[in-house]
């Protein structure tokens, strides 16, 4: 039988937070989905732990081949309509999926939602957002959008913002087969392959996801995370997206820029920072002169505020 959304969680090795994961899911005041887990070869208790749940969650296993590898895994075998994505260290506030299908309803089913991200120290519990208007952007495409995920600007990963209808994910080949090591920058990979469906709906408010902010996350990295903006722009070369080059241009200049000056060269970095400039110098100069386009142009963004 067929669902509203299949939740997709690739784990490995979060036995001290996927439970609160998997909860956040099943706490959802909407209840037309189905969470698929995938554990991703741990080596600690998190299959233990996915197994606790029975039949409340499907549980997949495969030996470690990174989360891209996972979420195809689960996604060939989903139900939903639509594909959401969740990391197992992190999680969703109640309304979330309540959320989704609002904005799925009010604009006809687009191909692409992106939820809004609350980054929180691990130490931290964050509040719950109020949940009394919805406020979403619309946007022509991805390529399109010029408004921050949350606080994305803060984070190199915003998989969990995604809401993907699953036959645009099978349209476009879904997510790369990469490994444990090359998996960095799943995200931008896949929404700059989603980057000209129409229209993209960016949800401004409420916040629909907790992302946590932990020692172990993978954007500690920022070698492997410099490395992925690379091969974002050599999949940009050798022509692995179709439509706009420019747009695609101005996301991965400005993620490699950003990149490159907060993390690699204000952490010492300054080699890797000056790699990343030079391999993607073209596309650096299309983000700033985008940028600049920005600033002088007045912004004709309106928020639209959805009925109950």
């Amino acid at each position: 039988m067929n669902v509203r959304f299949s939740v997709l969680m690739p784990v490995y090795n979060r036995e001290k937070y996927v439970r609160q994961a998997i909860e956040s899911v099943l706490a959802q005041s909407f209840t037309d989905y189905e969470l698929i887990a995938i554990d991703d070869g741990s080596r600690d208790r998190s299959l233990e732990v996915l197994k606790s749940y029975g039949n409340r969650i499907r549980v997949i296993e495969q030996c470690n081949r990174g989360p891209e590898v996972a979420r195809n895994k689960a996604a060939a075998s989903a139900l939903g309509e639509y594909l959401v994505f969740l990391d197992s260290d992190d999680y969703f506030f109640p309304f979330a999926l309540s959320i989704f299908d609002r904005v799925i309803r009010s604009f006809d089913s687009p191909p692409l939602v992106l939820g809004s991200l609350l980054l929180f120290q691990n130490e931290e519990t964050p509040e719950t957002p109020m949940a009394r208007s919805v406020e979403v952007f619309k946007f022509k495409d991805y390529l399109s959008k010029t408004r921050p995920i949350g606080d994305s600007h803060k984070t190199a990963n915003v998989m969990g913002s995604i809401v993907v209808r699953k036959a645009t994910f099978d349209e476009v080949g879904g997510m790369r087969n990469s490994t444990s090591q090359t998996f960095h920058a799943e995200d931008s990979h896949l929404l700059l392959k989603l980057g000209n469906y129409s229209p993209c709906i960016v949800i401004n408010e409420p916040c629909t996801t907790a992302y946590r902010q932990h020692e172990e996350n993978s954007t500690k990295d920022v070698k492997l995370i410099a490395d992925g903006t690379l091969r974002l722009a050599r999949s940009e070369r050798y022509g692995e997206y179709r439509g706009n080059a420019l747009g695609r241009y101005a996301i991965i200049g400005g993620r490699a820029a950003h990149w490159a000056w907060r993390y690699c060269w204000r952490g010492g970095k300054r080699k890797l920072a000056l790699r990343l400039l030079l391999g993607t110098a073209p596309m650096v100069l299309v983000a700033l002169w985008a940028k600049l386009l920005r600033r002088l142009r007045k912004s004709t963004e309106a928020i639209i505020f959805l009925e109950e």
